[in-house]
C-alpha cells in the first residue's frame, strides 16, 4: 500500500505540473521584488506621485510584454510539453510567426505568471495561518487549487501555444495542394514511361522476329528504342526532380515536353509501326505552357493506346486551335475485344482535361475508337 501511494506521488503527471507553476511563481516573485524595491527607492526620493505611478507602470508592464518575443513561444512550449505533460498534435511549438501567434503567446505567458503569483500568495497565506486550526483546510484547499490550475493549464496550452484554427486550415490546404501535385506527378510518370515502354516493347518484338531477315529494319528499331528510352530517362529525371520537396531541381533537369515536341512524338510512334495521319490547325506555339504540356501528354497517351489496340496499326490525329478551345481528335480502328477500354491511361486523360476545365469523350462506334478532348485555351 505504501509502495502504491509513493508511486502515485512520484508519478510525473502529479509533481511536474507543480514544478511548472513554481517556475511561474519564481518569475512573478522576482518581478514583484524588483518592482517593489525600485518603487520604494523612487518614492523615498521625493518624486511626484504621477511620476512614481508612471515608473510603476513601466516596471510592471515592460517585463510582462516579454511574451511577444518570438522565442518565448518555443520556450514555453517545451516547458508545457515536459512539465505539464502536454502532447501537441502538430509537434512542439516553434518560435512565434506573426502577431497573431505572439498575442496568444503573451496570453499564455501572463497566465503562467498569474498562476505562479497565486501559488506565492497561497504559500504566504499558509505561513500566516500556521499554528491555527485553519492550517489543515488551507493546505487542502491549496493542494486542490494547484491540481485544478495545472489541469486547466494543460488544457489551455494547445489552444494558446498550438496552431490556431486558421493555421490548421492553411496547413490542410497545403497538404491538399501537395497531394494534388503528387497525383499530377504520378500521371506524368505513367504517361511518359508507359509510352516509352510500349514503343520499346513493340519495336523489340518486331526486331526479334526479323533479326535474320531484315537487318535494316532491326537497326532502325534499335535506334528507335535507344531514342525512346533516352527520352524516357530524361522524363524520369524530371519527375524525380519534382519529388524533391526540400531541394531545387538541378539545372540540367529536362523540362516537361509540350506540343512543340509533337513532331518528335509522331516520329517515335511511326517508328514503332503506327501509321499516323496528322493535321494541325492554328498556331500551337501561342498556347499557354500549361495547356501545351497537358495536351502533349493527352496526345501521347492516345497514341500509346492506338499503338496497342489499333487493328491495322493506323491512327488519325487532328489538333485544332480556335474559338477559344483546343480540340484533340484521335481515332483508330478497333476490334470487338477492345471496344470498351478502361484503365489508368483514359482516367489520366480525363483528369488532365478536367483540371484545365475541359471535357473528354471516348468510346467505340462503328468499328472505330474515338478520343475527343476539348480544352479551354487562350493565347499566351
Amino acid at each position: 500500500m505504501l509502495r502504491s501511494a509513493s508511486a502515485l506521488l512520484l508519478a510525473p503527471e502529479n509533481y511536474l505540473p507543480v514544478v511548472f507553476m513554481l517556475v511561474g511563481a519564481a518569475l512573478a516573485l522576482a518581478l514583484g521584488i524588483a518592482d517593489f524595491t525600485v518603487l520604494a527607492l523612487v518614492a523615498e526620493s521625493g518624486t511626484p506621485t504621477w511620476l512614481t505611478v508612471l515608473v510603476g507602470v513601466v516596471l510592471i508592464g515592460g517585463p510582462l510584454t516579454a511574451g511577444v518575443i518570438p522565442a518565448v513561444r518555443q520556450i514555453e512550449g517545451v516547458a508545457a510539453q515536459s512539465l505539464l505533460v502536454v502532447q501537441f498534435r502538430e509537434g512542439p511549438p516553434g518560435t512565434a510567426v506573426g502577431w497573431e501567434q505572439r498575442r496568444r503567446t503573451l496570453g499564455w505567458f501572463l497566465l503562467h505568471m498569474f498562476t505562479g503569483a497565486l501559488v506565492v500568495a497561497a504559500v504566504l497565506g499558509l505561513i500566516a495561518l500556521s499554528g491555527s486550526w485553519w492550517t489543515i483546510p488551507a493546505v487542502a484547499a491549496t493542494v486542490l487549487g494547484i491540481v485544478l490550475a495545472s489541469r486547466l493549464l494543460a488544457r489551455l496550452a494547445p489552444v494558446l501555444l498550438g496552431p490556431s484554427y486558421a493555421e490548421r486550415l492553411e496547413r490542410l490546404q497545403r497538404d491538399a495542394t501537395r497531394a494534388a501535385e503528387r497525383t499530377r506527378i504520378a500521371r506524368e510518370l505513367h504517361d511518359s514511361i508507359g509510352h516509352a515502354l510500349s514503343l520499346a516493347t513493340v519495336q523489340a518484338s518486331a526486331a526479334r522476329k526479323l533479326i535474320g531477315r531484315d537487318p535494316a529494319f532491326v537497326e532502325a528499331a534499335l535506334e528507335t528504342i535507344e531514342t525512346t528510352t533516352r527520352r524516357a530517362a530524361a522524363d524520369l529525371d524530371y519527375v524525380l526532380g519534382l519529388l524533391r520537396d526540400d531541394t531545387q531541381l538541378p539545372a540540367e533537369t529536362t523540362p516537361a515536353p509540350d506540343l512543340g515536341s509533337l513532331d518528335g512524338l509522331l516520329t517515335a510512334a511511326r517508328s514503332a509501326g503506327l501509321t499516323v495521319v496528322s493535321t494541325v490547325s492554328g498556331e500551337l506555339s501561342r498556347l499557354p505552357l500549361l495547356v501545351s504540356r497537358e495536351a502533349y501528354r493527352i496526345v501521347q497517351e492516345g497514341l500509346t493506346n492506338a499503338l496497342k489496340y489499333s487493328t491495322d496499326a493506323t491512327a488519325t490525329l487532328n489538333l485544332s486551335l480556335g474559338a477559344g478551345t483546343l480540340d484533340i481528335h484521335l481515332t483508330n480502328p478497333t476490334g470487338q475485344r477492345r471496344a470498351a477500354r478502361t484503365g489508368r491511361g483514359l482516367r489520366g486523360i480525363d483528369e488532365r482535361a478536367t483540371t484545365l476545365g475541359g471535357t473528354t469523350t471516348a468510346g467505340a462506334d462503328d468499328g472505330r475508337w474515338t478520343l475527343f478532348v476539348v480544352i479551354p485555351a487562350w493565347e499566351a
